[in-house]
This record gives structure tokens, C-alpha cells and sequence, in this order.
């Protein structure tokens, strides 16, 4: 087999608004902790070839992941089928997907986006070398790492056994017994710098990647992102001077994970590689428009007011314009469904399915369970956005007057200014992706959903 790595510089100018964590925050950064990177792994075998290029940002729209992959194709001879643009979902740096009121998108910094993805592509490609792939499996302390935010959360510093990871993938690429390049799989949100900072970083996962990566010379350290729709890290919503501290310690935790996994890492045999994609069609939910109407309506009367604070202008202002997005599409008349790519790349034994959502673990984990364990990665934020992917129980928390609401299943569409999903979409994802792990020539997938 032959591996090249390479990395291009995506940071923004500073000044950009920085993405997540409430409405219309003017949450304008005012400086560079740690450049933001997109970083790519082109793997060849078999006369065969595939590129994985993981982005320092929140997510993407199709449209700038279509055209870094047509433009890295062009540049590669790879098709772009082959190639693989994900995310790390980093809160600390631009908004790059179509959100309604979580930062302000820089037109210039998203004209140059495609075009620097697909140099990272480019420059991995020419990079290519006769290389080792190794693989280790490291256990994490979770409860110095993590908690499901929604179920259970942690008692007293431990886990309750809610759905999250307990082991962190390292994949390790060596020539001439040399580091070349790492990537590293793991399921957690990174949202330690949240709404009171405002410095540019990729986030504790890409912290301690670029530490690991600096330690091994010219290596490069990717990180991708599993099924963190659930999965918060111990430490978020804090101010900034103590979140940078935070920030540090569980960087250094993740880095030591990856120094862990580089000195454990056993050698695997790649003697061919595969793609296969498939476009799938999700049941979205329509509203009801009278609600919307009232909902709009109730909105303008609060901004119309003589004084109020700011939190109030701010969800006003975004009941504002979610509603009137979600009652332009309801005029539209069309079909309530969603067409999404899903994409599996095989590097020998081992699968990458790339998907567009936040997707909540019990569904990855559903995955894991249909397909030969150890060997399946779900990865998320993969050539597009499409907002979370919960788990079905979620659309039954529907009441926004009580704490039995369920953001991820009704506000996060209105913030696309989109329909909610079909309760099942979870165990449709988890059934398309089961079989596309077969489809990719990886055993035989069996859909359960249990």
C-alpha cells in the first residue's frame, strides 16, 4: 500500500463570527489560539485510491463539499466518489453550514474554501509513499473525558453506562519506519470553548492531533469525529480564561491517548481498497402552518416592544426568521423528504461510512453491533450538513413549556429553517449504512435495530 499526508491552512481573518451556541451572538472572534487546518489522507492500494480530508470546522454545505471534491478530482485523477470530506465539528471557528442566527458567514473566507480543501487533497496525493498501516484500540477514561448529555449524563464522576465511546481508534502510517501521518476516531462534541470565548481553535481534539503531529516532525493528525449528537465533554459553558484551561487539560489527555496509540499500534494488512455510495431519501414531518403563523406573529409583537432584554431579542429575532424560512418552503409544496449521500470507503478490512448528520451514538452503536465489531467507523459531518440525527424515543419530548423538549429532534431544523425528520430516521440510517458496509465488500451486514 502507499499512504501521503498533507495539511493546508483553512484559519479565518480574525474577526469572522464564530459559529454556535445561541442566536445572533455577535460572538466575533478576537484572535487565533491555534490555526485551523484541513488535513488529508490519501491511501492508494490494489492500483486503487481514496481520499479522507478532515476539516478544523462545525461542518459544510454540499456546495462547498461538492466542489472540493470535483476540484480534487480534477487535480488527483481520484473520483470523487473516492474522496471523503468530513468535519471535526469544532464551536470555535466560522460558520460554514446554512444556519439561521448562529454567526454570520465571511463571503470571502467561503469563495477560497473548496479551492484550499482541495490543495489538502492534492498535495496528500502527490505525497503518496510506500507505507505501514497500523491500528490500536485505546481505552478512555470517559469520565475524565465525557457524559451522554441526554442520557443520564455522569453520578459522582462516573458513567451511568449511557450510549458513548470507550475507546478511541488510533491509525497509524509509517515508511521506512517513520511516522508519515495518524488519524484518530472518537465520539465526543467539541464544544470546550463555548458561548463566552471567542479565540480560533479547533477544539480540544484538534489541539492535541497538531501537538502529536508537531512532536513527530512532518506528520499530519487527522481527527474524526463518530456520533457526538449526544456526547458533551466534562467541561463546556464556562467563561473564557476558564475554558482555555480547560481547553489544555483535556488536550493534553487526548494527546497522551494518541501517543498511547502510536506506541501500541499493530500492523495490518491492506491489500486492496473499495468506495461505494448511495443517495438515500428521509421522511421528513410537515407542520403545521397556523402554528407557525401564531409562532411568527407572537414573535413580532416581542420585537415590537418598547424595551426588552437581550435574551428576548435574540429568540424573537430568531423565531423571526427560522418561521418565515419554514413557511416559505410549506409554500413551496414540496415533498416532505430529504435526499442525503451516504459513502463508504474500505481500506482493507476496515470501513469508513461518512454521513452528513449529528448523529446521536445508540445509532452508530447499532451499527457496530449489525457489522464485524472493531471494524466500522461512522463518520460524521461527511460531505454535507443536515442537522441531527436522533434517536426515535426523542420526538416523543415535544413540549416546549416543560423540560420534556427535545432540541435535537425540533429545534435544530428550525435553525436550517427545515422540517423535523420521521421518528425512524435513526434506524433507517442504521439499516442503509449496515448494507452499505456489505456493499463496499466488508462481510455481510444484517440489519438489526434492536
Amino acid at each position: 500500500m502507499k499512504a501521503g499526508f498533507a495539511q493546508t491552512d483553512i484559519t479565518p481573518p480574525v474577526g469572522v463570527e464564530l459559529c454556535g451556541f445561541g442566536f445572533f451572538l455577535r460572538r466575533r472572534s478576537n484572535g487565533v489560539y491555534e490555526p485551523l487546518y484541513a488535513k488529508a489522507m490519501a491511501v492508494g492500494a490494489g492500483g486503487e485510491e481514496i481520499i479522507i480530508v478532515a476539516c478544523d470546522l462545525i461542518g459544510l454545505s454540499k456546495q462547498i463539499a461538492d466542489e472540493a471534491r470535483s476540484y480534487a478530482s480534477e487535480l488527483t485523477g481520484v473520483p470523487a466518489d473516492a474522496i471523503m470530506v468530513c468535519c471535526t465539528h469544532t464551536h470555535s471557528g466560522p460558520a460554514t453550514v446554512d444556519f439561521i442566527g448562529l454567526g454570520e458567514p465571511d463571503q470571502r473566507y467561503l469563495a477560497r474554501l473548496p479551492g484550499k480543501i482541495a490543495q489538502a487533497a492534492y498535495q496528500a496525493h502527490k505525497n503518496l509513499v510506500e507505507a505501514e498501516m497500523s491500528v490500536a484500540e485505546v481505552e478512555v477514561p470517559v469520565a475524565e473525558f465525557c457524559y451522554n448529555r441526554e442520557y443520564g449524563g455522569k453520578r459522582n464522576g462516573e458513567s451511568t453506562g449511557e450510549p458513548l465511546d470507550e475507546k478511541a481508534i488510533v491509525f497509524k502510517f509509517s515508511s521506512r519506519q517513520k511516522l508519515i501521518g495518524l488519524a484518530s476516531f472518537y465520539s465526543v462534541h467539541p464544544v470546550v470553548c463555548c458561548e463566552q470565548t471567542f479565540k480560533i481553535h479547533g477544539d480540544f481534539v484538534g489541539v492535541a492531533s497538531n501537538i502529536v503531529a508537531r512532536e513527530n516532525g512532518d506528520a499530519v493528525a487527522l481527527f474524526l469525529q463518530g456520533a457526538c449528537g449526544d456526547i458533551n465533554p466534562i467541561y463546556c459553558h464556562k467563561p473564557e480564561v476558564v475554558s482555555l484551561r480547560n481547553l489544555e487539560k483535556l488536550a493534553t489527555r487526548y494527546a497522551q491517548i494518541l501517543r498511547q496509540g502510536l506506541k501500541e499500534a499493530n500492523p495490518v494488512r491492506v491489500d486492496s481498497i473499495g468506495v461505494s455510495s448511495r443517495f438515500v431519501t428521509l421522511r421528513q414531518q410537515l407542520p403545521d402552518k397556523e402554528e407557525l403563523e401564531r409562532s411568527l406573529a407572537a414573535a413580532k409583537r416581542v420585537l415590537r416592544k418598547e424595551s426588552l432584554d437581550e435574551k428576548e431579542e435574540q429568540c424573537a429575532t430568531f423565531e423571526l426568521y427560522a418561521t418565515t424560512a419554514v413557511l416559505r418552503k410549506l409554500s413551496k409544496e414540496d415533498p416532505p423528504e430529504m435526499t442525503v449521500e451516504l459513502q463508504a470507503i474500505r481500506i482493507g478490512e476496515m470501513g469508513f461510512i461518512g454521513h452528513p448528520f449529528e448523529m446521536f451514538n445508540a445509532i452508530k452503536k447499532t451499527v457496530e453491533r449489525n457489522v464485524q465489531p472493531g471494524k466500522v467507523f461512522v463518520v460524521g459531518y461527511a460531505n454535507d450538513y443536515k442537522g441531527y440525527a436522533p434517536t426515535e424515543d426523542q420526538y416523543a419530548l415535544n413540549d416546549k413549556q416543560k423540560s420534556e423538549f427535545s432540541y435535537a429532534a425540533y429545534s435544530v431544523p428550525m435553525i436550517r429553517g427545515d422540517y423535523c425528520f420521521d421518528p425512524a430516521i435513526g434506524t433507517v440510517l442504521a439499516n442503509e449504512m449496515t448494507e452499505l458496509y456489505s456493499e463496499v465488500g466488508l462481510g455481510n451486514g444484517e440489519s438489526n435495530t434492536g
